[in-house]
C-alpha cells in the first residue's frame, strides 16, 4: 500500500502537529501524494493516550482516522542529537508543519526566521487557535473554545434552547485544517514560480468567522444579533429540516406555490396572510404550523419522491450513520474504505480528492510511535546505526524528563 502518484509527490513535510486540527491539514496533504513525517515528541501525539502501538479498537479512532499515510519518527527537540536530526530533515523538506501555541515555535528556535536559514526555500506553517499575532497569542485553545469565541455556538440550536455542538463534529479543527491546506498550496505555487519560502498563518477563530460570513453580513446590515437558526432557514419558511410521518427529511429552496398545492395547501394561495413569500414571511410561525402538520402525513420516501424524483426539487432524507454507509452514492463515491492495520481490517473515511489520473495508490494505515524513524534517519539522513541509537537513547530519556521522573 501506499500513495505512489499524487499532484504533491515529491513534496515532503516535516508535521510536528497532533490532536486534531494538525493531523487533519497533514493527512489532506499526505492523500495528495505528499510525503509525510510525523515528527513525534518521546511520549507521541496526545491522541495515542500513552500507547505507543495503535491498534484497531475504540480507543485508537482519533489516531485511525487522522494519520494515515504518515511516517512516524521521535525526535527530542529539547535534545542535542535531536535537533540537529530536525535541522538535517528541514534542509530536504518543503514544508514544516505544526499547531502550537503562536510563541512556541520561537521558543522551540523551528519558527520561521531560524528554519529559513536552515533552508530558504522552506514554507512554514503553523495553525493556532487564535491567531499568529495579537493579544490571545498565548491562551490555550481546542475547537470547542474557538467555537465559542467565533459566535458559531450561538446560531447553533434551537431558539429558546441552549448552545450545541455544530453536528457534534469538531468543526474548528476540521475547517482550519482544510483553510491551512489551501494556504499551504497557494505558498508551493509561489515557491514554484519564484523559488522563496514562505511563512504561511492559520487559525481556528479566522475560519469560523469566514464560515459564518452570511450570518455576520446580515447582522452588519441589519444591525440585529443573530440568534438560533434552529432547524429552519431565518428568512425562507420552507428550507430546512421538517419531521415527517416516520422521520424527519431536509428541504431546499424551491417552488413555494407549487409545494404549498403539491403538501395539500393549495387554499392558502387564495388567503393573503399566505399567497406571496413576503406575506408568508410575515406570518411565519402560523405558515410553518400548517406546513409542518401537512408533511406529517406522509413518510420521508414518499414525500422525497415526490418532491426530487417526481419535480425535480433539492430535498432528501435524514440519514443516520448506518443509512448514511449503506446509500449507493456514498459507496459510487468510495467514500467507506476498508484498510487493514497488522492483519485486522477496519473501515474509515476516504479521501474527498477526485482527480483522475492523478492519484494511484492506497493509502497506508497510521504508523505506530516512532515506527519509521530507523528508516528516516537511514536513509534520508544516511545516519549510522550507532548515531541512530544515540538518538534513540536520547528519545529515552527525554520520555522519562517529560513524565517528570528521574533515570
Amino acid at each position: 500500500m501506499a500513495i505512489t502518484k499524487g499532484p504533491l509527490s515529491g513534496i515532503r513535510v516535516l508535521d510536528l502537529s497532533q490532536a486534531d486540527a494538525g493531523p487533519v491539514t497533514t493527512m489532506l496533504l499526505g492523500d495528495l501524494g505528499a510525503e509525510v513525517i510525523k515528527l513525534e515528541s518521546p511520549l507521541g501525539d496526545l491522541m495515542r493516550f500513552g500507547d505507543s502501538e495503535i491498534k484497531v479498537d475504540v480507543k485508537n479512532y482519533y489516531m485511525l482516522t487522522l494519520n494515515r499515510n504518515k511516517k512516524s519518527v521521535v525526535l527530542d527537540l529539547k535534545g542535542k542529537l535531536g535537533k540537529e536530526a530536525f535541522n538535517e530533515l528541514v534542509k530536504v523538506s518543503d514544508i514544516v508543519f505544526s499547531n502550537f501555541r503562536a510563541d512556541v515555535p520561537q521558543r522551540l528556535g523551528i519558527d520561521f526566521d531560524a528554519l529559513k536559514k536552515i533552508n530558504p526555500n522552506i514554507i512554514q506553517c503553523n495553525l493556532t487557535g487564535f491567531g499568529a499575532t495579537g493579544p490571545y497569542t498565548e491562551y490555550p485553545c481546542f475547537d470547542i473554545v474557538a467555537c465559542g469565541h467565533s459566535g458559531i455556538l450561538s446560531v447553533c440550536g434551537e431558539p429558546g434552547g441552549s448552545p450545541v455542538v455544530p453536528g457534534g463534529i469538531a468543526l474548528a479543527d476540521l475547517m482550519s485544517g482544510i483553510y491551512a491546506v489551501l494556504s499551504i498550496l497557494a505558498a508551493l505555487i509561489n515557491k514554484n514560480q519564484d523559488g522563496e519560502g514562505i511563512k504561511v498563518d492559520a487559525n481556528m477563530l479566522d475560519s469560523l468567522l469566514f464560515m459564518q460570513k452570511v450570518l455576520f453580513q446580515s447582522y452588519f446590515s441589519s444591525g440585529k444579533v443573530v440568534s438560533f437558526q434552529g432547524r429552519r432557514h431565518h428568512m425562507l419558511p420552507t428550507y430546512g429540516i421538517f419531521k415527517t410521518k416516520d422521520g424527519s427529511m431536509t428541504l431546499g429552496p424551491t417552488n413555494e406555490d407549487k409545494l404549498i398545492e403539491l403538501v395539500g395547501l393549495g387554499w392558502m394561495l387564495e388567503d393573503p396572510k399566505y399567497n406571496n413569500i413576503v406575506s408568508r414571511v410575515v406570518n411565519k410561525e402560523e405558515f410553518t404550523k400548517y406546513f409542518e402538520e401537512a408533511l406529517l402525513q406522509k413518510t420521508t420516501e414518499e414525500w422525497v419522491r415526490l418532491f426530487r424524483d417526481e419535480n425535480d426539487w433539492a430535498s432528501g432524507p435524514v440519514y443516520n450513520y448506518d443509512q448514511v454507509t449503506k446509500d449507493p452514492q456514498v459507496s459510487h463515491n468510495n467514500m467507506i474504505k476498508e484498510m487493514e492495520l497488522k492483519g485486522k481490517k477496519y473501515k474509515t473515511i476516504g479521501s474527498v480528492f477526485k482527480m483522475h489520473g492523478m492519484i494511484e495508490g492506497e493509502p497506508d494505515p497510521p504508523p505506530d510511535l516512532g515506527e519509521q524513524t530507523e528508516e528516516i534517519l537511514r536513509d534520508v539522513l544516511g545516519y549510522s546505526g550507532k548515531l541512530i541509537n544515540d538518538i534513540k537513547s536520547e528519545n529515552e530519556i527525554g520520555a522519562w524528563r517529560m513524565r517528570g521522573c528521574k533515570k
